[in-house]
């Protein structure tokens, strides 16, 4: 079928253009209407390039991307590339993407044109002229198609074609076609005109207007006269079908046109913008390409469309396709270990289905729609496709490749030194696959530079890297590891924003010294809120991306910081972080100098944190548990510090804490849990204590206060000191049931800081004397299910992020 078939019924108005389109062709004006990254209509425009012979191609997109002809046609320039957009606007930046796949359109004529020796202009609106919301950060295409996918015109007609969207409908009216039809360039254009023409007219010439596309069709239209009137010879056009209407209308002065007319200035638009400052060339990727994960242009599915354009333009033919693509699926399915779905006999099958699907539906070979219905009816069972399957069809389907751009051209340094580092330190960039790795900078010096570079990519916000395990001496976790655990991705995404990041520095440790710089600043310019913990954070993340430059300030800055910080958390955590820097100092590459500097900074934050226990020791009962915290951390420091510095300061601070009648009640009990660990108090003290709390007559607030910080500071005491189990037993046995009732809250939070197994043991303990039955009751899940939930977490955490929507669904803003 054909949508320009004889005794098809055309709208008068869809019908007078369509004369018109001709008329043009034959005075040699070629507009040529294309779907975004279509096979078929990349077919067409390089079968008309080659018999018309034009003197020149414009292809729709931002007038500054001429400049990048050059780079395009470049040999080392390998699809799948995009030009990447960036607007500037005060503070705020707005990036866009024009992807070009082998298969698009605009490659092909691009290609087609630089081989014949025929000029190449872009002719659209510049991207700065354009309106930007903020939501669309990184995400933005200038193809989009939301039009086409949108039309009630389009929808009724898969309806009656028992089609189930759009794409379907697509593939088959034009890129299921004969090899010969394909051929026919002038029916393919004729057919896409009447496809996008029809969801064209679905919509008000108001709403046309208010999204942009008649200010744009307004300049294209006026570009397309200039260069009809400065060359001799045939001019081929290439724009999204959707626009192609509105240009024939406008170029040959029929009514419809004048909402399009009416927007060229009088005097015109003047020399075309040239300045490429704000457009790149990046390497692209399918992932990003494809329609089904959101890219609002072109093709579901690139993988298929760039395995079906491969036969397309080889002696074979296309029906190979379903069979690689079968076996492809069978093979990653295999891999994960799934070897009952997907076997010999029913990849043959699926083939088979496939292949009589495509004959019943009158398709010459099997299309995307044929492949994955066969899919679903041979490899997936009653209890639906397995999370291998799933992976497998994404990846066959969607494709992994990474495009290639020429080095040294169209693109800031920033982004060849990302990349060429990466390579040296053996990180695999030659697609957009996510991997995992692991260093080990304390045991192996050679990792250390392979270290500082994933750290310096997560510092700058690339999305190369990101730290999913191990110590972090930024943040103060797992410092008590010794291997690093990364993920990592080369993605368009990562070069967009390296190129984002290139009008901060030349080069990755500029940038990232003016981030620290700026940070430092920031902690220097509001002395009512100094902050020794900020102060060592920037310090740390200084040294883990290899700025000793800028060591020796922010270490002044510590310690300025740690004599006015008023906060005892704060300057407990700073210690902390600081004693973790100065123990990594040799994996650090870090400077004898600096770590002695280190280690005087310990020396300034024991008397610092000292004379600020007594004062943390009295906080509201709202505060209470932070305090408990807090103090528990100074506990750990005393004990961590020991061997290496005088620390009786600390140890006194403490001891007059536990002592004074005002410390709360929570910070009390820990404070005497904690003096039981170190033998300072006995046993019998803290069952003494805890009896009192818990016993008749006792305030309920304050006795499960006083409970709670013992559980937090030291819980396994409940467990190995019986005399103490048969306190708190005895005690809550005896506590009244309004008691009981009221405190059980509490309680509850109190021991849910031991283990499962724990909590049953002690119950067993507390039950049994009282005559109570304890009883436990087990879940069907097991370990595997915990796995496997695990795992999906992590798996849609990486693909939100992938496609900038994780800050969306945390609710904050994107880094």
């Amino acid at each position: 079928m054909g949508l320009t078939a004889p005794g098809a019924v055309v709208p008068p108005r869809l019908q007078r253009a369509l004369d018109a389109f001709a008329g043009l062709q034959d005075d040699g004006l070629y507009l040529v209407p294309v779907r975004h990254h279509s096979p078929a209509c990349a077919l067409a425009v390089a079968a008309l390039v080659r018999e018309v012979r034009p003197a020149a191609v414009l292809i729709e997109g931002p007038e500054e991307y001429t400049p990048l002809v050059a780079a395009l046609q470049d040999p080392a320039t390998v699809p799948p590339v995009a030009v990447l957009s960036i607007a500037r606007t005060g503070e705020s930046t707005s990036s866009a993407f024009y992807p070009l796949a082998e298969f698009s359109p605009e490659w092909v004529a691009l290609r087609a044109a630089g081989e014949a020796g025929v000029p190449v202009a872009f002719i659209d609106r510049p991207w700065a002229a354009a309106e930007h919301p903020d939501e669309e950060h990184l995400t933005r295409t200038l193809q989009a198609e939301r039009y086409l996918a949108d039309s009630r015109t389009l929808a009724e007609i898969a309806r009656r074609e028992h089609c189930r969207d759009h794409d379907e409908l697509w593939d088959q009216l034009v890129e299921l076609r004969p090899r010969e039809d394909l051929a026919d360039w002038r029916r393919t254009c004729r057919d896409v005109l009447v496809w996008s023409a029809l969801a064209r007219l679905d919509y008000e010439p108001e709403v046309l207007a208010a999204e942009g596309s008649l200010d744009r069709e307004a300049r294209m239209a006026a570009r397309v006269r200039e260069w009809r009137a400065r060359v001799d010879g045939p001019v081929v056009v290439v724009t999204g079908g959707f626009h192609t209407l509105a240009l024939v209308e406008a170029l040959t002065g029929a009514p419809e046109g004048d909402p399009v007319r009416a927007l060229e200035p009088a005097g015109g638009y003047g020399p075309p913008a040239t300045q490429n400052t704000a457009a790149w060339l990046i390497r692209y990727d399918f992932a990003r390409l494809d329609a089904l994960r959101g890219y609002g242009a072109g093709m579901p599915s690139p993988g298929f469309h760039q395995r079906t354009w491969q036969w397309l333009t080889a002696a074979e033919g296309p029906e190979q396709v379903t069979a690689e693509i079968l076996v492809d699926v069978a093979r990653r399915v295999h891999a994960a270990g799934a070897y009952d779905r997907t076997g010999t006999a029913a990849t043959g099958a699926a083939l088979e289905q496939a292949t009589r699907l495509a004959h019943l539906r009158g398709h010459p070979w099997p299309g995307r729609t044929d492949v994955l219905d066969a899919i679903t009816s041979c490899f997936v069972d009653d209890s639906g496709p397995d999370a291998a399957l799933r992976e497998a069809v994404d990846r066959a389907f969607c494709g992994h490749a990474l495009g290639e751009v020429p080095p040294g051209t169209a693109a800031p340094p920033i982004v060849a030194e990302a990349r060429r580092t990466a390579e040296r330190l053996r990180l695999v960039v030659t697609d957009s696959l996510p991997r995992t790795t692991t260093t080990d900078p304390v045991r192996s010096p050679g990792q250390r530079e392979r270290s500082r570079f994933l750290a310096l990519m997560e510092f700058l916000g690339t999305g190369f890297s990101r730290r999913v395990g191990g110590p972090d001496l930024v943040r103060g976790q797992g410092l008590g590891l010794l291997q690093e655990q990364w993920q990592y991705a080369w993605t368009p995404m990562v070069e967009a924003a390296l190129i984002d990041l290139a009008q901060h520095g030349g080069t990755l440790l500029d940038v990232a010294e003016a981030r620290i710089v700026a940070a430092e600043h920031a902690l220097d310019a509001s002395p009512e809120r100094r902050s020794a913990a900020g102060a060592v954070q920037v310090l740390a993340q200084a040294a883990v991306v290899g700025l000793g430059s800028r060591l020796r300030p922010l270490v002044d800055l510590v310690g300025s910081h740690l004599d006015v910080d008023p906060s005892l958390g704060s300057v407990v955590g700073a210690a902390h972080r600081t004693l973790a820097l100065w123990r990594a100092r040799a994996s650090l590459d870090v400077d004898d100098a600096i770590g002695y500097s280190l280690l005087q900074l310990l020396h300034q934050a024991v008397p610092a944190a000292a004379y600020l226990v007594l004062g943390g020791a009295r906080p509201g009962p709202d505060d209470e548990e932070r305090a408990v915290a807090t103090l528990v951390a100074v506990h750990d420091l005393l004990r961590d510090l020991q061997h290496q510095l005088d620390v009786t300061a600390l140890e006194r601070a403490l001891d007059r804490a536990r002592l004074d009648p005002d410390t709360s009640p929570g910070v009390r009990g820990a404070l005497v849990a904690l003096g039981v660990v170190d033998g300072a108090v006995g046993d019998d003290e803290l069952s003494a204590q805890l009896v009192a709390h818990l016993g008749t007559g006792a305030d309920v607030e304050v006795s499960v206060r006083f409970l709670a910080g013992v559980m937090a500071a030291a819980p396994d005491l409940l467990l190995h000191t019986p005399a103490l189990v048969d306190a708190v037993g005895a005690a809550l046995t005896r506590m009244s049931d309004e008691a009981f009732l009221a405190a059980l809250p509490e309680l509850r939070r109190s021991f849910a800081r031991l283990r499962p197994t724990e909590t049953a043991q002690l119950a067993e303990h507390v039950a049994g004397p009282a005559g109570g039955l304890v009883d436990v009751r087990h879940t069907d899940l097991t370990q595997a299910d915990l796995a496997e939930g695990v795992a999906l977490e992590r798996q849609l955490s990486r693909s939100l992020a992938d496609e900038s929507l994780l800050a969306w669904v945390l609710d904050r803003e994107p880094s």
